[in-house]
This record gives structure tokens, C-alpha cells and sequence, in this order.
């Protein structure tokens, strides 16, 4: 299995809020799976959405972007799908969060 690092961005002007209690339901199991180690919100300097990112394990980059398909931002049009950030990753160290 390879680790992916990627950057989703939210499109300008969308609105997560409607579709955000299923997005966060959605992340345990693939927490339980070994599908994803890392995700969280990126923000603009301002504090408004940006995006998202994912630390993503899968086998291969279509793997990977599959898992990014089929969260309901993407479905719902939130995530901009045409400029996903995706890059093989080899993490040094992961500190557990406090």
C-alpha cells in the first residue's frame, strides 16, 4: 500500500454546511479500514473553507482518487474536481493529535 497526500479544493463559492454531517460520518470508516490516516479543513487567510486534506492509503492513484469521488462534497459539488492535488507520500513522522 501507498500513502497519497492530496488538496481538494472547495469550488468559489459552494457551501459545505448542508453536506457536512455526512462527510463527517463518512470518515470513521474509513479511518477503521486503513484508508485514510490523516484529513481535515484547509483555510484561507481570512478563515473562510479552502479545501480539504486527505492522507489517503491506497495501492494506486485511481485508488486513491476514487476515495476522493465518492465523499459527499464531491458528489454534492462542493470540491473542486477538476484541480485535486495528489502525490505519492512518504511520511518521517506522525505525531498523534492533542
Amino acid at each position: 500500500m501507498v500513502e497519497w497526500v492530496a488538496i481538494v479544493y472547495d469550488k468559489p463559492g459552494s457551501d459545505r454546511s448542508a453536506s457536512r454531517p455526512q462527510h463527517l460520518a463518512g470518515i470513521p470508516p474509513l479511518v477503521e479500514q486503513g484508508k485514510l490516516v490523516c484529513a481535515g479543513a484547509i483555510y484561507n487567510d481570512d478563515g473562510t473553507f479552502a479545501g480539504s486534506h486527505l492522507q489517503i492509503v491506497a495501492d494506486t492513484k485511481e485508488e486513491a482518487l476514487q476515495l476522493i469521488h465518492n465523499d459527499i462534497f464531491a458528489k454534492n459539488g462542493i470540491w473542486e474536481l477538476d484541480n485535486i492535488i495528489l502525490y505519492r507520500f512518504g511520511c518521517a513522522v506522525r505525531e498523534p493529535k492533542k
